[in-house]
């Protein structure tokens, strides 16, 4: 049995990358900064680098996630930012054929899909590769006994999709990929706060936003001042956003959850329900908090 030594997670808003004996090694934006010279694309940043410079660029540079609703939406660019993120993570002996590489992905993910996981893979001379469903993952971060004989639901809510699966000795037993995610709700902020105030937002103050007064709880007083350029005269103004003008928003994406949530445990058996009442719903991903 082959060795594995990389975990790699290509997410739509985040890429993770693990290593054999010292755990998580990269946690970065899956994004990536090209720039067009001489009718050429060239990388000029990923990651952190990459995402700061969103709204900040001429013409010329072009900041891009290249991975859509958990699937490579964008070959090349996903090749060549998952490239990046390999040589900061080993910098010397990176492309050597022993490198062997599990990707992590969504339950939902098509044969076709992963061959294009695959594929990259094969184009950064890595042979061997394996997958592992995310919320198997994920339950063995919450240290949840291998092969364990009992029931397991996980909900992951990521940036472009949310996983929910029923998992028992490690394998998924019933599951299902919504896409709804944190992109979701960041592109239903800023439409929000263009209809309500005729202000643009950029998205690093959109995430704000969600991470500071996104709340569930009705009676949540929770607010933050940001500032937005005009729609008209391009000028910046300055407004107060309250936990409640948000509610809406978030009461909408995760009702979908609750829906989907209900539609998986409906197919359950009577056993694998009396194991989901006994040890609840674990609920993870970047939106989760």
């Amino acid at each position: 049995m082959a060795l594995f030594n990389l975990g790699i997670e290509l997410g739509t808003s985040n890429t993770v990358i693990y290593m054999a004996g010292l755990g998580v090694v990269l946690k970065e934006p899956s994004c990536i900064a090209v720039e067009t010279v001489n009718n050429k694309r060239v990388v000029k940043c990923v990651g952190n680098e990459a995402k700061k410079l969103i709204g900040k660029t001429n013409n010329s540079v072009e900041v891009i996630f290249p991975i859509s609703e958990g699937v490579v939406h964008n070959f090349q660019l996903a090749r060549l930012m998952l490239k990046e993120f390999l040589k900061k993570v080993a910098p010397t002996g990176l492309f050597r054929r022993k490198n062997k590489i599990v990707f992590i992905h969504s339950c939902g993910l098509t044969y076709e899909e992963k061959s294009l996981l695959r594929d990259l893979a094969y184009s950064l001379n890595i042979v061997t590769i394996a997958f592992i469903p995310a919320g198997v993952c994920a339950l063995i971060g919450m240290e949840v006994e291998e092969n364990d004989p009992n029931s397991h639901m996980i909900v992951n809510i990521g940036g472009g999709v949310t996983d929910i699966c029923i998992i028992n000795n490690n394998h998924i037993i019933r599951g299902a990929t919504i896409n709804v995610g944190g992109n979701q709700i960041d592109a239903h902020i800023y439409d929000y706060v263009k209809s309500q105030y005729q202000l643009e937002l950029g998205q690093n103050t959109i995430e704000t936003i969600k991470n500071s007064i996104g709340s569930l709880l009705i009676n949540d007083i929770s607010s933050i001042n940001v500032v937005g350029m005009e729609i008209d005269t391009k000028r910046r103004r300055e407004i107060q956003l309250f936990s409640q003008d948000i509610l809406p928003i978030l009461e909408g994406a995760f009702g979908k959850i609750g829906e989907a949530c209900e539609s998986i445990i409906s197919m359950c058996s009577s056993e694998v329900l009396k194991d989901i009442n006994q040890y609840g719903i674990y609920v993870c991903g970047g939106v989760s908090n």
